[in-house]
């Protein structure tokens, strides 16, 4: 339980219908944890009262740990002995100091509330007398300088103009335009009778042959292939073939770890030596795209980890600070739920149906070329996959899918446009289990966060087919603004559900994460914040540019 929470410092929990708060404390150099448990309901008075309490505790404890277990026979086991009177001393000690009467002290007569007031408008008021003064003066400038000729012939004109009459030289002179001359009318044709010239204006389509439109087809899917199979054929790394850098190989002076350099010595760590160390740590933190919050508790888990160590060498407090990071960031990046693609999806063909996922999320982040490169990597395990055309709102969503399955040779199911998502949906979930087809990709519309009418349509979508699966597709790119994506899409499938327990996003695709570099506190935040992981990283254009997710390449990544 505290190893769990080693960078927090309280709890609340429920026992026996009442709530109570854990509070504790730690002691390094001895291995000692120090627990205080008490109601939720005292005051704040007795809170800093037990927090002075088990500081006390803890000092006066450590000082007898050490004092009983020197010497040669020193054991392994602290030896039993009465602490209750040193604890109740402690306690009386801390309430009389508590029940103390404190002294009033008389406040200035400018730090009250009157006198602030009273300052404020002297202030205001000699602010006014200057403005005037100055508007005053501006006056009587403008009343002493004498006008000009320009300024008065300019008098002049305006009263002439003001009474109607303005000499001819001073008026503007019209210009001179022709007329446009006017068109004859034309005679009226009677009948239905079209002409061949009037066949050739109405005629706004193509004016090349079936052979010719043949080949601008066959030219386009050239050209498609090459951009998403290079190669002519698809290869996906192994999910193992990041390995660990190797550390003993990196400059001990640069990178996240040359701010503990300063922290080598023979005496113990205290938490003022790592007050400003930890300062930069967070801030280099927050310049990764990691969350406000999320940066804290890295930081005091490494500084619970560290407080009390005594440190002899730059490689073994770096050492030190890469495992309670590694901890840490474990603990905040291990999902809820660990998904499995592979497995699951044979236990849906043991039960003699298709695996269904949905892909959700805005606009452009590239959900399509994500469900068509997840499409490539099932089929890479020996699967065959249906692809359901369910962006029945944007125009040419359709024929991108058309032309992915073309090039993946997988099954489309599409009808066209301006139809009912979850009705497509639902009918190629039925055909995909007719065919014995092992997955079905459905590919949803974007829709903004904030468009009530679509996502009214997307939760049904998803109330009616219940798929396996539901992936939300985001662009690393735009940081911790995917967070406030996810939970605003999170919402909307809850309020808009028909059903009784409304599905949320199961898991999380990342576009474009091969252009933001280290800055991967996005992926962090999305989820710590979630619960949720992320499955893959779009890391490039063609099919093969997609990597599992996993927390250790996140934690490299980001101790760059």
């Amino acid at each position: 339980f505290l190893g769990e929470r080693s960078g927090e410092t309280s709890y609340q929990f429920v026992y026996d219908a009442s709530k109570y708060l854990l509070k504790w404390a730690f002691n390094n150099e001895l291995g000692l944890i120090f627990v205080s448990v008490y109601p939720a309901i005292l005051n704040n008075q007795s809170l800093i009262l037990i927090d002075s309490v088990l500081d006390a505790v803890q000092a006066k404890f450590s000082s007898l740990f050490r004092k009983h277990n020197k010497g040669p026979k020193r054991s392994k086991y602290f030896c039993k002995f009465d602490f209750d009177p040193y604890y109740d001393a402690i306690v009386e000690q801390f309430e009389k100091e508590a029940s103390r009467p404190r002294a009033r002290v008389q406040k200035d007569f400018s730090e009250t509330k009157k006198g602030s007031d009273a300052k404020k408008q002297s202030g205001q008021e000699k602010k006014t007398k200057k403005d005037e003064e100055k508007v005053s003066e501006a006056d009587a400038d403008d009343e002493d300088r004498e006008l000009t000729a320009a300024e008065k012939k300019n008098a002049v004109l305006m009263k002439l103009r003001a009474k109607g009459r303005v000499p001819r030289k001073f008026q503007k002179k019209k210009s001179k335009e022709k007329a446009p001359a006017k068109q004859g009318k034309k005679a009226r044709k009677w009948g239905d009778e079209i002409t061949a010239e009037d066949m050739e204006a109405f005629d706004m389509g193509d004016k090349e042959s079936e052979g010719d439109k043949e080949k601008m087809s066959d030219r386009r899917m050239q050209e498609f292939r090459e951009t998403f199979m290079p190669d002519g054929k698809i290869e996906f790394n192994s999910d193992d073939e990041d390995e660990e850098d190797d550390d003993e190989k990196q400059a001990p002076k640069s990178g996240f770890f040359s701010f503990f350099s300063s922290l080598t010595g023979q005496k113990p760590l205290e938490e003022d030596d790592l007050k400003p160390v930890l300062k930069k740590i967070q801030s280099d933190l927050m310049s990764k795209n990691v969350a406000v919050d999320i940066a804290e508790k890295i930081t005091d888990s490494v500084c619970t980890a560290l407080i009390g160590r005594t440190v002899g060498t730059f490689g073994s407090v770096r050492g030190m600070v890469k495992e309670a990071i590694e901890k840490a960031l474990t603990r905040i990046l291990t999902p809820k739920r660990v998904i499995n693609i592979l497995p699951e999806i044979q236990a849906s063909k043991r039960q003699g149906r298709p695996y269904v996922i949905t892909f959700i999320g805005v606009n452009g982040v590239g959900k399509s070329t994500s469900l068509a490169k997840v499409c490539a990597y099932l089929q890479s395990k020996g699967l065959t996959v249906s692809i359901a055309a369910c962006d029945t709102f944007r125009s040419g969503a359709v024929e991108q899918l058309r032309t992915h399955t073309k090039c993946l040779e997988a099954r489309l199911f599409e009808k066209g446009y301006n139809r009912d998502a979850a009705g497509v949906a639902a009918d190629a979930i039925t055909q995909a289990k007719q065919m014995k087809d092992d997955v079905v990709l459905i590919d949803t519309a974007g829709r903004m966060q904030d468009n009530a009418p679509l996502m009214r349509a997307l939760a049904k979508l998803v109330a009616v087919n219940q798929p396996d699966l539901v992936l939300f597709v985001g662009e690393a790119l735009v940081g911790n603004d995917a967070v406030d994506q996810v939970t605003r899409f999170n919402q909307a499938l809850t309020e808009y559900s028909t059903a009784k327990n409304p599905r949320l996003i199961d898991g999380m695709i990342l576009t474009k994460f091969d252009t933001i570099d280290d800055k991967v506190g996005a992926a962090i935040s999305l989820t710590y914040v979630t619960g949720k992981p992320i499955i893959f990283v779009g890391t490039g254009q063609t099919y093969a540019d997609l990597k599992r997710m996993n927390v250790k390449m996140l934690i490299r990544m980001l101790l760059r």
